[in-house]
């Protein structure tokens, strides 16, 4: 009870808005990348025999209309515009996650492997019942005059981003746990990843020079694999050590990076999820606008007739 009373204070932390919101704007924008493809559309063409509905899309036991699939695409590319610019967020949001839960559910029935919309469609679920347009967005400018807009910390703008953040983490533990379950210390020891490297290789075009580089000497391909295991395992310590993320994130955009050099799987949109959710967006504005300050002559500075002009924090200007 002591643990889960920890677990509860640290995941219902008050949080700041500005971080929701960064998240609904990072976690939008890759809805709409992936959204934008003409994947879904190709899809609907192919002949229905190939069609097996999984799990939701069973009510549709036929291949979906491309009139449907067309429209359910542009509608929610539309949500996913709305949402970045934080346009009725909340419902905006909702719709566009909507939108491409169906649209993937509809390629994986094709028999596709749809890993690669795993991460951010799982990392997008808190935010479904999250005030994430409270801060940097439409709907708060609408509101500022009123006097509705938050501005300090609060406890429902914590629990959404730190949901999110255990999400990412458990997707990359449970990777590394299965490859354990499953090949356990062979993974590393073994020859498991020369012969992915090899059977990769022969599958291109043009010989892959990185991948046989890495299967021609054991002893690397052996560093890589345990390199890559151990990056998966100990990413949760970002969850306890949110300095952490300093390393691992750019470790698992390294790894992402070498998958799709070597092996040919992109899988960036794992990566984008995670530099998404453990990136301090409110630090990193902060930073660009003392930047940006910094270099501004001081007379810039200035209000009318040599006046000095009111900081946001409401010094005045020397």
């Amino acid at each position: 009870m002591r643990t889960l009373g920890r677990l509860d204070a640290w995941l219902f932390r008050p949080g700041d808005p500005r971080r929701l919101a960064a998240l609904r704007v990072g976690l939008s924008s890759i809805l709409l990348v992936r959204l934008a493809r003409g994947l879904y559309v190709q899809w609907a063409s192919e002949p229905n025999a190939l069609y097996r509905p999984e799990s939701f899309m069973r009510l549709m036991p036929d291949v979906p209309p491309r009139g449907v699939i067309l429209t359910v695409q542009c509608v929610a590319i539309a949500c996913a515009c709305c949402a970045i610019v934080g346009y009725r967020a909340r419902l905006s949001f909702a719709l566009a996650w909507a939108g491409s839960v169906f649209l993937i559910g509809m390629v994986a029935s094709f028999g596709r492997d749809g890993q690669n919309e795993t991460m951010v469609l799982l990392a997008a679920v808190p935010l479904l019942a999250s005030r994430c347009g409270d801060r940097w967005s439409l709907d708060a400018l609408l509101r500022r005059g009123s006097g509705a807009e938050p501005t300090g910390l609060a406890a429902p703008y914590g629990w959404p981003v730190r949901a999110a953040t255990i999400v990412v983490a458990g997707g990359y533990w449970f990777a590394g746990v299965a490859k354990l379950v499953w090949s356990g210390p062979a993974w590393i020891l073994g020859s498991n990843l020369r012969w992915i490297l090899y059977t990769a290789s022969d599958a291109q075009r043009a010989p892959n020079t990185l991948g046989l580089l890495i299967a021609n000497h054991p002893p690397l391909a052996h560093l890589v694999a345990g390199a890559a295991l151990a990056t998966e395992l100990f990413f949760p310590v970002v969850l306890w050590r949110p300095r952490a993320a300093w390393i691992f994130v750019p470790s698992v955009i390294a790894l992402h990076t070498a998958i799709w050099l070597t092996i040919g799987l992109n899988y960036f949109a794992w990566a984008a999820t995670a530099l998404v959710v453990f990136t301090d967006w409110v630090w990193c504005v902060s930073r660009v606008r003392r930047a940006t300050q910094a270099l501004l002559p001081p007379r810039a500075l200035s209000g009318p007739l040599g006046q000095p002009q009111s900081l946001p924090d409401g010094r005045g200007s020397a």
